[in-house]
Protein backbone atom coordinates (compact mmCIF):
# COMPACT_ATOMS: atom_id res chain seq x y z
CA UNK A 1 0.00 0.00 0.00
CA UNK A 2 1.17 3.91 -0.25
CA UNK A 3 3.53 4.88 1.76
CA UNK A 4 2.16 7.43 3.92
CA UNK A 5 -0.36 4.95 5.50
CA UNK A 6 -0.99 5.87 8.92
CA UNK A 7 -0.20 3.46 11.25
CA UNK A 8 -2.51 4.83 13.83
CA UNK A 9 -5.76 4.74 11.74
CA UNK A 10 -4.74 0.95 10.69
CA UNK A 11 -3.52 -0.83 13.35
CA UNK A 12 -4.91 -4.14 12.18
CA UNK A 13 -3.15 -3.34 9.25
CA UNK A 14 0.11 -2.65 10.75
CA UNK A 15 -0.44 -5.64 12.66
CA UNK A 16 -0.77 -8.15 9.33
CA UNK A 17 2.47 -6.69 8.36
CA UNK A 18 4.40 -7.66 11.65
CA UNK A 19 3.13 -11.05 10.91
CA UNK A 20 6.80 -12.45 9.22
CA UNK A 21 5.24 -15.88 9.62
CA UNK A 22 2.56 -15.26 6.85
CA UNK A 23 5.25 -13.96 3.85
CA UNK A 24 5.44 -17.29 2.43
CA UNK A 25 1.96 -16.99 1.72
CA UNK A 26 2.27 -14.13 -0.54
CA UNK A 27 -1.17 -12.62 -2.02
CA UNK A 28 -3.23 -15.23 0.07
CA UNK A 29 -1.27 -14.07 3.35
CA UNK A 30 -4.32 -11.03 4.38
CA UNK A 31 -6.50 -14.00 3.29
CA UNK A 32 -5.31 -16.22 6.38
CA UNK A 33 -4.56 -13.47 9.06
CA UNK A 34 -8.48 -12.57 8.18
CA UNK A 35 -9.41 -16.15 8.75
CA UNK A 36 -7.58 -15.91 11.98
CA UNK A 37 -9.34 -13.13 13.44
CA UNK A 38 -13.07 -14.45 12.14
CA UNK A 39 -12.72 -18.23 12.72
CA UNK A 40 -10.26 -18.41 15.78
CA UNK A 41 -7.74 -20.65 13.95
CA UNK A 42 -4.52 -21.27 16.65
CA UNK A 43 -2.75 -22.93 14.26
CA UNK A 44 -2.40 -20.70 10.73
CA UNK A 45 -0.10 -23.61 9.57
CA UNK A 46 -2.04 -26.15 9.77
CA UNK A 47 -5.18 -24.38 8.87
CA UNK A 48 -3.18 -23.17 5.25
CA UNK A 49 -2.03 -26.43 4.25
CA UNK A 50 -5.31 -27.80 4.04
CA UNK A 51 -7.53 -24.84 3.46
CA UNK A 52 -5.20 -23.31 0.60
CA UNK A 53 -6.00 -24.70 -2.85
CA UNK A 54 -3.04 -24.41 -5.66
CA UNK A 55 -2.33 -21.49 -7.58
CA UNK A 56 -2.94 -22.91 -10.96
CA UNK A 57 -6.82 -23.75 -12.52
CA UNK A 58 -7.98 -23.47 -9.13
CA UNK A 59 -11.45 -22.11 -10.41
CA UNK A 60 -11.50 -18.80 -8.96
CA UNK A 61 -10.89 -20.14 -5.07
CA UNK A 62 -8.00 -18.75 -3.14
CA UNK A 63 -9.38 -21.33 0.32
CA UNK A 64 -11.99 -23.80 0.85
CA UNK A 65 -12.26 -24.71 4.28
CA UNK A 66 -14.85 -27.32 6.36
CA UNK A 67 -14.84 -25.14 9.88
CA UNK A 68 -16.64 -25.32 13.25
CA UNK A 69 -16.59 -29.50 13.43
CA UNK A 70 -18.42 -29.33 10.13
CA UNK A 71 -21.47 -27.12 10.26
CA UNK A 72 -19.39 -24.17 8.48
CA UNK A 73 -18.25 -23.78 4.78
CA UNK A 74 -15.66 -20.93 3.80
CA UNK A 75 -15.21 -20.12 0.43
CA UNK A 76 -12.84 -17.42 -0.34
CA UNK A 77 -10.79 -14.70 -2.59
CA UNK A 78 -7.85 -13.20 -1.37
CA UNK A 79 -6.20 -9.73 -3.22
CA UNK A 80 -3.63 -8.04 -1.48
CA UNK A 81 -2.62 -4.51 -3.69
CA UNK A 82 0.76 -3.24 -3.87
CA UNK A 83 -0.31 0.49 -3.97
CA UNK A 84 -3.56 3.00 -3.98
CA UNK A 85 -6.98 2.20 -5.32
CA UNK A 86 -10.15 3.05 -5.37
CA UNK A 87 -11.71 -0.23 -4.39
CA UNK A 88 -10.70 -4.18 -5.11
CA UNK A 89 -11.12 -5.62 -8.97
CA UNK A 90 -14.84 -6.53 -8.88
CA UNK A 91 -14.28 -9.05 -11.32
CA UNK A 92 -12.34 -11.42 -8.67
CA UNK A 93 -15.82 -11.06 -6.27
CA UNK A 94 -17.78 -12.03 -9.34
CA UNK A 95 -14.94 -15.11 -9.42
CA UNK A 96 -16.67 -16.39 -6.79
CA UNK A 97 -19.38 -17.33 -9.27
CA UNK A 98 -17.43 -19.61 -10.51
CA UNK A 99 -16.00 -21.20 -7.26
CA UNK A 100 -19.15 -22.11 -6.04
CA UNK A 101 -20.46 -23.61 -9.16
CA UNK A 102 -17.00 -26.26 -9.50
CA UNK A 103 -17.56 -26.88 -5.62
CA UNK A 104 -21.23 -27.91 -5.47
CA UNK A 105 -22.32 -29.26 -8.41
CA UNK A 106 -21.27 -31.45 -11.42
CA UNK A 107 -19.31 -34.46 -11.63
CA UNK A 108 -16.19 -35.28 -9.77
CA UNK A 109 -14.59 -36.28 -12.25
CA UNK A 110 -15.01 -33.01 -14.06
CA UNK A 111 -13.70 -30.68 -11.23
CA UNK A 112 -10.13 -29.58 -11.83
CA UNK A 113 -7.57 -31.86 -9.27
CA UNK A 114 -6.33 -28.49 -7.77
CA UNK A 115 -9.92 -27.92 -6.34
CA UNK A 116 -11.12 -32.09 -6.40
CA UNK A 117 -10.12 -32.68 -3.27
CA UNK A 118 -12.12 -29.43 -1.72
CA UNK A 119 -15.02 -29.99 -3.75
CA UNK A 120 -15.09 -33.77 -2.08
CA UNK A 121 -15.19 -32.66 1.34
CA UNK A 122 -17.33 -29.87 0.81
CA UNK A 123 -20.27 -32.32 -0.92
CA UNK A 124 -19.58 -34.99 2.08
CA UNK A 125 -20.57 -32.11 4.48
CA UNK A 126 -23.46 -30.98 2.77
CA UNK A 127 -24.25 -34.67 2.36
CA UNK A 128 -23.59 -35.82 6.21
CA UNK A 129 -26.06 -32.57 6.47
CA UNK A 130 -23.98 -30.94 9.12
CA UNK A 131 -23.71 -27.80 7.54
CA UNK A 132 -25.96 -24.78 8.20
CA UNK A 133 -23.59 -21.97 6.88
CA UNK A 134 -21.61 -21.15 4.02
CA UNK A 135 -19.73 -17.86 3.57
CA UNK A 136 -18.37 -16.50 0.76
CA UNK A 137 -15.11 -14.03 1.17
CA UNK A 138 -13.32 -11.60 -0.80
CA UNK A 139 -10.63 -10.18 1.62
CA UNK A 140 -8.36 -7.38 0.15
CA UNK A 141 -6.50 -4.43 1.37
CA UNK A 142 -8.49 -1.65 -0.34
CA UNK A 143 -11.76 0.26 0.41
CA UNK A 144 -14.76 -2.07 0.42
CA UNK A 145 -17.38 -0.86 -2.88
CA UNK A 146 -21.16 -1.60 -3.70
CA UNK A 147 -19.98 -2.80 -6.57
CA UNK A 148 -17.86 -5.91 -5.41
CA UNK A 149 -20.86 -6.76 -3.24
CA UNK A 150 -23.36 -6.33 -5.65
CA UNK A 151 -20.89 -8.84 -7.36
CA UNK A 152 -20.64 -11.36 -4.03
CA UNK A 153 -24.37 -11.30 -3.14
CA UNK A 154 -24.50 -12.50 -7.02
CA UNK A 155 -22.32 -15.34 -5.76
CA UNK A 156 -24.44 -15.70 -2.49
CA UNK A 157 -27.39 -16.57 -4.86
CA UNK A 158 -26.00 -18.76 -7.34
CA UNK A 159 -24.85 -20.50 -4.21
CA UNK A 160 -27.73 -20.60 -2.43
CA UNK A 161 -29.77 -21.82 -5.54
CA UNK A 162 -27.43 -24.49 -5.75
CA UNK A 163 -27.70 -26.04 -2.71
CA UNK A 164 -31.70 -25.76 -3.10
CA UNK A 165 -30.83 -27.83 -5.86
CA UNK A 166 -27.62 -30.38 -4.72
CA UNK A 167 -29.02 -31.04 -1.37
CA UNK A 168 -32.58 -29.91 -1.37
CA UNK A 169 -32.91 -31.51 2.08
CA UNK A 170 -30.13 -29.06 4.21
CA UNK A 171 -31.06 -26.12 5.27
CA UNK A 172 -27.97 -23.62 4.71
CA UNK A 173 -27.64 -19.83 5.28
CA UNK A 174 -25.42 -18.25 2.81
CA UNK A 175 -23.42 -15.27 3.59
CA UNK A 176 -21.41 -12.89 1.48
CA UNK A 177 -18.81 -10.74 3.07
CA UNK A 178 -16.48 -8.29 1.78
CA UNK A 179 -13.41 -7.69 4.16
CA UNK A 180 -11.85 -4.51 3.11
CA UNK A 181 -9.79 -1.97 4.70
CA UNK A 182 -12.90 -1.11 7.11
CA UNK A 183 -13.86 -4.65 7.75
CA UNK A 184 -10.46 -5.64 8.42
CA UNK A 185 -9.65 -3.44 11.05
CA UNK A 186 -13.37 -4.05 12.42
CA UNK A 187 -12.70 -7.18 12.85
CA UNK A 188 -9.21 -6.50 14.22
CA UNK A 189 -10.87 -3.87 16.76
CA UNK A 190 -13.19 -7.17 18.09
CA UNK A 191 -9.90 -8.80 19.08
CA UNK A 192 -8.62 -5.75 21.16
CA UNK A 193 -11.64 -4.27 22.72
CA UNK A 194 -15.05 -5.85 23.35
CA UNK A 195 -17.73 -2.85 22.75
CA UNK A 196 -17.00 -0.67 19.58
CA UNK A 197 -20.27 1.31 20.20
CA UNK A 198 -19.83 4.15 22.93
CA UNK A 199 -22.67 5.93 22.44
CA UNK A 200 -25.47 6.58 25.47
CA UNK A 201 -28.77 5.17 25.29
CA UNK A 202 -31.64 4.96 27.62
CA UNK A 203 -34.16 2.40 27.76
CA UNK A 204 -37.46 2.31 29.68
CA UNK A 205 -37.60 -0.68 31.42
CA UNK A 206 -40.40 -2.98 33.67
CA UNK A 207 -37.99 -3.27 36.67
CA UNK A 208 -35.25 -5.35 36.99
CA UNK A 209 -32.44 -6.83 39.60
CA UNK A 210 -28.89 -6.64 39.93
CA UNK A 211 -26.30 -9.23 40.93
CA UNK A 212 -22.51 -7.87 41.12
CA UNK A 213 -18.88 -9.90 42.51
CA UNK A 214 -15.86 -8.45 42.54
CA UNK A 215 -15.17 -6.87 39.20
CA UNK A 216 -18.49 -6.90 37.12
CA UNK A 217 -21.74 -6.44 38.14
CA UNK A 218 -25.10 -6.89 35.98
CA UNK A 219 -28.62 -5.53 35.69
CA UNK A 220 -31.44 -7.68 34.12
CA UNK A 221 -35.02 -6.66 32.81
CA UNK A 222 -36.50 -6.24 29.39
CA UNK A 223 -36.20 -3.80 26.83
CA UNK A 224 -38.57 -3.07 23.57
CA UNK A 225 -37.56 -5.12 20.86
CA UNK A 226 -38.94 -1.38 19.02
CA UNK A 227 -35.88 0.41 20.63
CA UNK A 228 -33.33 -2.42 19.52
CA UNK A 229 -34.72 -2.29 15.79
CA UNK A 230 -33.45 1.32 16.27
CA UNK A 231 -30.73 0.74 17.60
CA UNK A 232 -29.95 -1.56 14.58
CA UNK A 233 -30.75 1.00 11.87
CA UNK A 234 -28.04 3.03 13.08
CA UNK A 235 -25.16 0.57 14.23
CA UNK A 236 -25.81 -2.44 12.64
CA UNK A 237 -22.90 -5.25 12.95
CA UNK A 238 -20.58 -2.93 14.99
CA UNK A 239 -23.33 -3.73 17.59
CA UNK A 240 -22.33 -6.75 17.48
CA UNK A 241 -18.25 -6.62 18.39
CA UNK A 242 -17.69 -9.11 21.07
CA UNK A 243 -19.92 -11.82 18.62
CA UNK A 244 -17.21 -14.03 16.84
CA UNK A 245 -19.88 -13.77 13.87
CA UNK A 246 -22.45 -10.82 12.43
CA UNK A 247 -25.95 -10.98 11.61
CA UNK A 248 -26.18 -14.08 9.55
CA UNK A 249 -29.05 -13.11 6.88
CA UNK A 250 -31.83 -15.33 6.88
CA UNK A 251 -33.54 -17.80 4.41
CA UNK A 252 -37.07 -19.04 4.44
CA UNK A 253 -37.17 -22.32 5.44
CA UNK A 254 -38.25 -23.98 8.88
CA UNK A 255 -34.66 -24.80 9.88
CA UNK A 256 -33.44 -21.56 9.93
CA UNK A 257 -33.31 -19.71 12.91
CA UNK A 258 -33.14 -16.20 11.90
CA UNK A 259 -36.37 -16.87 9.89
CA UNK A 260 -38.01 -17.84 12.71
CA UNK A 261 -37.53 -14.88 15.41
CA UNK A 262 -38.13 -12.50 12.59
CA UNK A 263 -41.88 -15.09 12.10
CA UNK A 264 -42.14 -14.78 15.69
CA UNK A 265 -41.90 -11.10 16.48
CA UNK A 266 -44.34 -10.60 13.64
CA UNK A 267 -47.11 -13.21 14.47
CA UNK A 268 -46.56 -13.55 18.41
CA UNK A 269 -45.04 -9.95 19.17
CA UNK A 270 -46.51 -10.12 22.92
CA UNK A 271 -44.81 -13.52 23.56
CA UNK A 272 -41.33 -13.08 22.08
CA UNK A 273 -40.37 -12.53 25.61
CA UNK A 274 -40.78 -16.47 26.62
CA UNK A 275 -40.60 -17.45 23.26
CA UNK A 276 -36.48 -16.20 22.99
CA UNK A 277 -33.53 -17.00 25.15
CA UNK A 278 -33.00 -13.54 25.27
CA UNK A 279 -29.23 -11.29 24.59
CA UNK A 280 -26.60 -10.41 26.92
CA UNK A 281 -25.15 -7.01 26.53
CA UNK A 282 -21.57 -5.69 27.45
CA UNK A 283 -21.50 -2.15 28.88
CA UNK A 284 -19.11 0.70 29.68
CA UNK A 285 -21.44 1.66 32.50
CA UNK A 286 -25.07 1.60 33.25
CA UNK A 287 -27.29 3.27 36.08
CA UNK A 288 -31.04 2.30 37.01
CA UNK A 289 -33.37 4.97 38.05
CA UNK A 290 -36.65 2.82 39.82
CA UNK A 291 -39.09 5.71 40.27
CA UNK A 292 -38.62 6.65 36.62
CA UNK A 293 -38.41 2.89 35.21
CA UNK A 294 -35.49 3.60 32.88
CA UNK A 295 -32.35 2.21 32.39
CA UNK A 296 -29.61 4.42 31.14
CA UNK A 297 -26.48 2.85 29.57
CA UNK A 298 -22.74 3.57 28.19
CA UNK A 299 -22.05 1.26 25.22
CA UNK A 300 -23.22 -1.41 23.98
CA UNK A 301 -21.43 -4.73 22.85
CA UNK A 302 -23.92 -8.07 22.29
CA UNK A 303 -21.85 -10.86 23.40
CA UNK A 304 -24.56 -13.30 22.81
CA UNK A 305 -28.22 -12.58 21.15
CA UNK A 306 -26.93 -11.24 18.08
CA UNK A 307 -28.63 -13.16 15.50
CA UNK A 308 -32.03 -11.97 17.57
CA UNK A 309 -30.79 -8.63 17.26
CA UNK A 310 -30.06 -8.40 13.74
CA UNK A 311 -33.25 -10.28 12.59
CA UNK A 312 -35.55 -7.94 14.81
CA UNK A 313 -33.40 -5.30 13.36
CA UNK A 314 -34.01 -6.13 9.51
CA UNK A 315 -37.53 -6.44 10.19
CA UNK A 316 -39.02 -3.95 7.28
CA UNK A 317 -41.67 -1.23 8.27
CA UNK A 318 -44.68 -3.73 7.53
CA UNK A 319 -42.99 -5.84 9.33
CA UNK A 320 -42.71 -4.39 12.60
CA UNK A 321 -45.57 -2.91 12.54
CA UNK A 322 -47.12 -4.57 16.09
CA UNK A 323 -42.74 -4.57 17.02
CA UNK A 324 -44.01 -2.35 20.09
CA UNK A 325 -46.01 -5.56 21.96
CA UNK A 326 -42.66 -7.33 21.82
CA UNK A 327 -40.15 -7.59 24.58
CA UNK A 328 -36.86 -9.35 24.90
CA UNK A 329 -34.91 -10.74 28.21
CA UNK A 330 -31.72 -8.39 28.61
CA UNK A 331 -28.92 -8.69 30.87
CA UNK A 332 -26.63 -5.66 30.87
CA UNK A 333 -23.14 -6.68 31.59
CA UNK A 334 -20.46 -4.20 33.12
CA UNK A 335 -16.78 -5.06 33.65
CA UNK A 336 -13.85 -3.93 34.35
CA UNK A 337 -11.38 -7.41 34.78
CA UNK A 338 -9.77 -7.81 31.33
CA UNK A 339 -10.02 -12.10 32.54
CA UNK A 340 -13.39 -12.00 33.68
CA UNK A 341 -14.28 -9.84 30.47
CA UNK A 342 -12.50 -12.52 28.07
CA UNK A 343 -14.32 -15.14 29.79
CA UNK A 344 -17.76 -13.33 29.92
CA UNK A 345 -16.80 -12.89 26.09
CA UNK A 346 -16.15 -16.62 25.61
CA UNK A 347 -18.85 -18.08 27.67
CA UNK A 348 -21.66 -16.60 26.68
CA UNK A 349 -20.73 -16.12 22.66
CA UNK A 350 -22.96 -18.64 20.90
CA UNK A 351 -20.12 -19.77 18.61
CA UNK A 352 -17.17 -20.02 21.28
CA UNK A 353 -19.67 -23.32 23.19
CA UNK A 354 -17.57 -25.29 25.18
CA UNK A 355 -15.38 -27.28 23.27
CA UNK A 356 -13.88 -30.78 24.06
CA UNK A 357 -10.40 -30.39 24.79
CA UNK A 358 -11.98 -27.70 27.65
CA UNK A 359 -13.40 -30.68 29.63
CA UNK A 360 -9.49 -32.55 29.02
CA UNK A 361 -8.14 -29.75 30.49
CA UNK A 362 -7.73 -31.24 33.95
CA UNK A 363 -6.98 -34.29 33.07
CA UNK A 364 -4.23 -35.41 34.87
CA UNK A 365 -2.09 -36.26 31.45
CA UNK A 366 -2.67 -33.18 30.38
CA UNK A 367 -1.60 -31.49 33.42
CA UNK A 368 1.90 -33.82 33.71
CA UNK A 369 2.12 -32.77 29.82
CA UNK A 370 2.02 -29.15 30.66
CA UNK A 371 4.25 -29.63 33.59
CA UNK A 372 6.46 -31.66 31.45
CA UNK A 373 7.02 -28.40 28.56
CA UNK A 374 7.79 -26.14 31.00
CA UNK A 375 11.46 -27.79 30.24
CA UNK A 376 11.27 -28.47 26.56
CA UNK A 377 12.74 -25.00 25.01
CA UNK A 378 10.61 -22.73 22.92
CA UNK A 379 7.44 -24.49 23.13
CA UNK A 380 4.09 -23.63 24.10
CA UNK A 381 1.44 -26.46 24.91
CA UNK A 382 -2.26 -25.38 26.48
CA UNK A 383 -3.40 -28.83 26.87
CA UNK A 384 -7.15 -28.16 26.25
CA UNK A 385 -6.43 -24.76 27.93
CA UNK A 386 -7.86 -21.77 25.76
CA UNK A 387 -6.08 -18.42 25.52
CA UNK A 388 -7.14 -14.78 25.08
CA UNK A 389 -9.09 -13.49 22.56
CA UNK A 390 -6.30 -12.09 20.84
CA UNK A 391 -4.87 -15.51 20.37
CA UNK A 392 -5.61 -15.99 17.08
CA UNK A 393 -4.12 -13.44 15.69
CA UNK A 394 -1.27 -12.89 17.60
CA UNK A 395 2.28 -15.22 16.52
CA UNK A 396 2.47 -17.04 19.56
CA UNK A 397 6.06 -18.75 17.96
CA UNK A 398 6.56 -22.44 19.29
CA UNK A 399 3.00 -23.12 19.97
CA UNK A 400 2.47 -26.41 19.20
CA UNK A 401 -2.07 -26.46 18.98
CA UNK A 402 -4.20 -28.98 21.01
CA UNK A 403 -5.91 -30.03 17.39
CA UNK A 404 -2.30 -30.05 15.74
CA UNK A 405 -1.10 -32.22 18.54
CA UNK A 406 -3.88 -34.33 18.67
CA UNK A 407 -3.81 -34.63 14.83
CA UNK A 408 0.06 -36.04 14.68
CA UNK A 409 -0.40 -38.36 17.41
CA UNK A 410 -3.61 -40.08 15.92
CA UNK A 411 -1.54 -40.17 12.16
CA UNK A 412 1.72 -41.60 13.29
CA UNK A 413 0.18 -44.24 15.76
CA UNK A 414 -1.78 -45.43 12.33
CA UNK A 415 -5.47 -43.42 12.58
CA UNK A 416 -4.94 -40.93 9.64
CA UNK A 417 -8.78 -40.97 9.44
CA UNK A 418 -9.23 -40.31 12.57
CA UNK A 419 -6.60 -37.28 13.02
CA UNK A 420 -8.60 -35.78 9.61
CA UNK A 421 -11.81 -36.58 9.93
CA UNK A 422 -12.79 -37.02 13.59
CA UNK A 423 -10.28 -34.89 15.39
CA UNK A 424 -13.21 -33.56 18.01
CA UNK A 425 -13.72 -37.48 18.70
CA UNK A 426 -10.29 -37.64 19.96
CA UNK A 427 -11.18 -34.88 22.92
CA UNK A 428 -14.53 -36.43 23.22
CA UNK A 429 -14.69 -39.62 23.00
CA UNK A 430 -12.95 -41.45 26.61
CA UNK A 431 -11.75 -44.71 24.64
CA UNK A 432 -10.88 -42.93 21.97
CA UNK A 433 -8.53 -40.07 24.05
CA UNK A 434 -7.19 -42.59 26.58
CA UNK A 435 -5.56 -44.70 22.94
CA UNK A 436 -4.03 -41.59 21.87
CA UNK A 437 -3.30 -39.72 24.90
CA UNK A 438 -1.64 -42.51 26.56
CA UNK A 439 0.18 -43.08 29.58
CA UNK A 440 3.48 -43.63 28.35
CA UNK A 441 3.24 -39.92 25.74
CA UNK A 442 5.67 -37.29 27.15
CA UNK A 443 6.18 -33.82 25.78
CA UNK A 444 9.16 -34.90 24.00
CA UNK A 445 7.58 -37.11 21.77
CA UNK A 446 4.72 -35.06 21.15
CA UNK A 447 7.48 -32.33 20.00
CA UNK A 448 8.87 -35.77 18.12
CA UNK A 449 5.65 -36.43 16.31
CA UNK A 450 4.36 -32.72 15.91
CA UNK A 451 7.91 -31.84 13.99
CA UNK A 452 7.17 -34.69 11.44
CA UNK A 453 3.60 -33.08 10.83
CA UNK A 454 5.07 -30.11 10.22
CA UNK A 455 7.69 -30.56 8.49
CA UNK A 456 5.41 -32.77 5.92
CA UNK A 457 3.02 -29.00 6.01
CA UNK A 458 6.80 -27.09 5.22
CA UNK A 459 7.07 -29.67 2.24
CA UNK A 460 3.80 -29.25 0.89
CA UNK A 461 4.45 -25.15 0.91
CA UNK A 462 7.45 -25.28 -0.65
CA UNK A 463 6.07 -27.74 -3.48
CA UNK A 464 2.84 -25.04 -4.40
CA UNK A 465 5.03 -22.12 -3.85
CA UNK A 466 6.97 -23.12 -7.15
CA UNK A 467 5.21 -21.72 -10.14
CA UNK A 468 3.24 -24.56 -12.25
CA UNK A 469 5.55 -23.64 -15.26
CA UNK A 470 8.45 -24.28 -13.38
CA UNK A 471 7.76 -27.02 -12.01
CA UNK A 472 9.63 -30.54 -12.50
CA UNK A 473 8.03 -33.79 -13.48
CA UNK A 474 8.64 -34.55 -9.75
CA UNK A 475 7.00 -32.06 -8.29
CA UNK A 476 3.76 -31.85 -10.33
CA UNK A 477 3.31 -35.54 -9.13
CA UNK A 478 3.93 -34.43 -5.28
CA UNK A 479 1.66 -31.07 -6.22
CA UNK A 480 -1.06 -33.32 -7.15
CA UNK A 481 -0.78 -35.52 -3.97
CA UNK A 482 -0.72 -32.56 -1.97
CA UNK A 483 -4.08 -31.37 -3.53
CA UNK A 484 -5.96 -34.36 -1.81
CA UNK A 485 -6.99 -33.05 1.95
CA UNK A 486 -5.45 -35.13 4.21
CA UNK A 487 -2.41 -35.98 2.26
CA UNK A 488 -0.25 -34.25 5.12
CA UNK A 489 -1.79 -36.43 7.96
CA UNK A 490 -1.77 -39.31 5.64
CA UNK A 491 2.28 -39.15 4.70
CA UNK A 492 2.57 -38.94 8.88
CA UNK A 493 1.16 -42.04 8.75
CA UNK A 494 3.01 -43.69 6.32
CA UNK A 495 6.31 -42.53 7.63
CA UNK A 496 4.99 -43.87 11.49
CA UNK A 497 4.53 -47.20 9.77
CA UNK A 498 8.02 -47.44 8.49
CA UNK A 499 9.71 -45.95 11.40
CA UNK A 500 11.70 -49.21 11.87
CA UNK A 501 13.11 -48.93 8.49
CA UNK A 502 13.91 -44.97 8.28
CA UNK A 503 16.18 -45.61 11.57
CA UNK A 504 17.29 -48.92 11.10
CA UNK A 505 16.30 -50.49 14.57
CA UNK A 506 13.60 -52.60 15.74
CA UNK A 507 10.93 -50.48 17.51
CA UNK A 508 8.94 -52.30 20.50
CA UNK A 509 6.94 -49.08 21.22
CA UNK A 510 6.64 -46.23 19.05
CA UNK A 511 4.92 -43.85 22.05
CA UNK A 512 8.04 -43.77 23.22
CA UNK A 513 10.40 -42.26 20.49
CA UNK A 514 11.95 -39.22 21.00
CA UNK A 515 15.11 -37.18 20.01
CA UNK A 516 18.22 -37.32 22.13
CA UNK A 517 18.32 -33.96 22.79
CA UNK A 518 15.68 -31.95 24.41
CA UNK A 519 14.51 -30.04 20.51
CA UNK A 520 12.28 -27.41 20.13
CA UNK A 521 9.70 -27.78 17.78
CA UNK A 522 10.96 -25.98 15.02
CA UNK A 523 14.52 -27.48 15.68
CA UNK A 524 12.66 -31.25 15.66
CA UNK A 525 10.98 -29.71 12.47
CA UNK A 526 14.54 -29.33 10.96
CA UNK A 527 15.75 -32.26 11.78
CA UNK A 528 12.45 -34.25 10.02
CA UNK A 529 13.02 -32.42 6.82
CA UNK A 530 15.29 -34.10 4.99
CA UNK A 531 13.81 -37.53 5.60
CA UNK A 532 10.23 -35.82 4.30
CA UNK A 533 11.56 -34.29 1.51
CA UNK A 534 13.40 -37.85 0.89
CA UNK A 535 10.34 -39.89 1.80
CA UNK A 536 7.79 -37.58 -0.92
CA UNK A 537 9.14 -39.39 -3.70
CA UNK A 538 6.96 -42.22 -2.73
CA UNK A 539 3.87 -39.81 -2.11
CA UNK A 540 2.60 -41.79 -5.75
CA UNK A 541 2.12 -44.94 -3.24
CA UNK A 542 -0.15 -42.93 -1.05
CA UNK A 543 -2.22 -41.07 -3.72
CA UNK A 544 -5.06 -43.94 -4.01
CA UNK A 545 -6.09 -43.50 -0.05
CA UNK A 546 -7.16 -39.75 -0.35
CA UNK A 547 -9.55 -39.77 -3.21
CA UNK A 548 -12.44 -40.41 -0.33
CA UNK A 549 -10.75 -38.28 2.47
CA UNK A 550 -9.07 -40.98 3.97
CA UNK A 551 -11.90 -42.60 4.83
CA UNK A 552 -11.41 -46.28 2.98
CA UNK A 553 -9.43 -48.10 6.02
CA UNK A 554 -8.46 -50.69 3.05
CA UNK A 555 -7.05 -48.18 0.76
CA UNK A 556 -5.36 -46.29 3.34
CA UNK A 557 -3.20 -49.83 4.74
CA UNK A 558 -2.85 -51.02 1.07
CA UNK A 559 -1.34 -47.50 0.45
CA UNK A 560 0.81 -47.47 3.14
CA UNK A 561 1.93 -51.23 2.56
CA UNK A 562 3.21 -49.86 -0.76
CA UNK A 563 4.85 -46.95 0.57
CA UNK A 564 6.61 -49.27 3.10
CA UNK A 565 7.44 -51.51 0.16
CA UNK A 566 9.08 -48.56 -1.78
CA UNK A 567 11.04 -47.11 1.51
CA UNK A 568 12.55 -50.62 2.65
CA UNK A 569 13.47 -51.16 -1.60
CA UNK A 570 15.20 -48.03 -1.48
CA UNK A 571 16.92 -47.04 1.79
CA UNK A 572 19.89 -48.71 1.40
CA UNK A 573 20.36 -46.34 -2.01
CA UNK A 574 20.34 -43.25 -0.28
CA UNK A 575 21.36 -44.29 3.62
CA UNK A 576 22.11 -40.29 4.40
CA UNK A 577 19.21 -38.52 5.47
CA UNK A 578 18.07 -42.31 7.39
CA UNK A 579 21.11 -42.98 9.20
CA UNK A 580 21.80 -39.10 10.52
CA UNK A 581 17.44 -38.98 11.88
CA UNK A 582 18.44 -42.45 13.33
CA UNK A 583 21.55 -41.19 14.98
CA UNK A 584 18.98 -38.34 16.31
CA UNK A 585 16.98 -40.33 18.14
CA UNK A 586 17.34 -41.84 21.66
CA UNK A 587 18.29 -45.34 21.54
CA UNK A 588 16.66 -46.12 24.97
CA UNK A 589 13.20 -46.28 23.59
CA UNK A 590 13.99 -48.70 21.30
CA UNK A 591 14.80 -53.03 21.89
CA UNK A 592 18.45 -52.94 19.91
CA UNK A 593 18.70 -55.84 17.97
CA UNK A 594 19.96 -59.38 19.57
CA UNK A 595 23.72 -60.81 18.45
CA UNK A 596 23.66 -63.10 16.54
Amino acid sequence: MEENRSKADQPGYSAFEARDDLSPYGSNALLLFAAQMKLGIDDIEAFAANALTDHSNDKKCDLVAVVNDGTKIVLAQGYLANSAKASAPEDKAADANTAVSWLLAGPLETVPETLRGAAVEVRAALAAGTVSELEIWYVHNLPESANVQRELGQAATTADALLRREFPSSFVDVASIEIGESQLEREYARTQAPILVDDEFVFDVPGGFELSSEGWSAFSTAVSAEVLRAIWSTHTTQLMSPNIRDYLGMVRSAGNINFGIKETAKSAPKNFAIFNNGITILVNDYSHDASARQLTVSGIGIVNGGQTTGAIGELSDVEAENLGEAAVMARFVKCNDPSVLQDIVRFNNTQNKVEATDFRSKDPIQERLRDEFEKVPDADYRGGRRGGASDAIVRRRGLLADSSVAQSLAAFHGRPNLAYNETRTIWDNDATYASIFRETITARHIVFVFGLLRAVDHAKQAIVSIPVDDRTQAQKRHAEFFRSRGSNLLLVAAIGACIETIIGRPVTDRSRLTFKRNLSPADATERWQPVVDTLLSFSKQLSPATDLGLKSQERVAKAIEDFSSMVEATRSANPGPFDTIGAAILPAVVTPRRAE
